[in-house]
């Protein structure tokens, strides 16, 4: 090969090789930021759950959890004595209708009885 051939092959990979390095850097570039990003993210993370409480944020919730449960628990005890007791009006209330009931039918009648015995 002639050396200007050769000084030809060299500038191409030359070129070639700087293009690639440049396209790394970038590469690198972005990792880096987003790395960046990712550990600015991770410590107002850590600074949220770490919260510099004496308890642990888990059990700390558990512990809520568990009370608001409770609360949830009483009220549905309460619910149920509701329904209880609007049942028993229901009962009371259709036997009042039942009772209404006949008893107009019973005052109809003696009123028809007592109609027909004024004639």
């Amino acid at each position: 090969m002639s050396d200007a051939v050769m000084v030809a092959c060299i500038t191409g990979v030359q070129a070639i090789t700087l293009a690639v390095l440049g396209i790394l850097a970038k590469r690198v570039g972005n990792v880096r930021r987003e790395t960046t990003a990712v550990r600015r993210d991770t410590a107002a993370t850590r600074e949220q759950v770490v919260n510099h409480h004496d308890t642990n944020m888990r059990e700390e919730n558990d512990s809520r959890h568990s009370e608001t449960r409770g609360w949830f628990n009483d009220l549905r005890r309460d619910i149920g004595g509701i329904r209880e007791d609007v049942r028993g009006l229901r009962t009371d209330h259709r036997a009042l209708t039942r009772d209404h009931r006949a008893l107009t039918a019973r005052v109809d009648t003696i009123q028809k009885k007592g109609h027909t015995d004024d004639e």
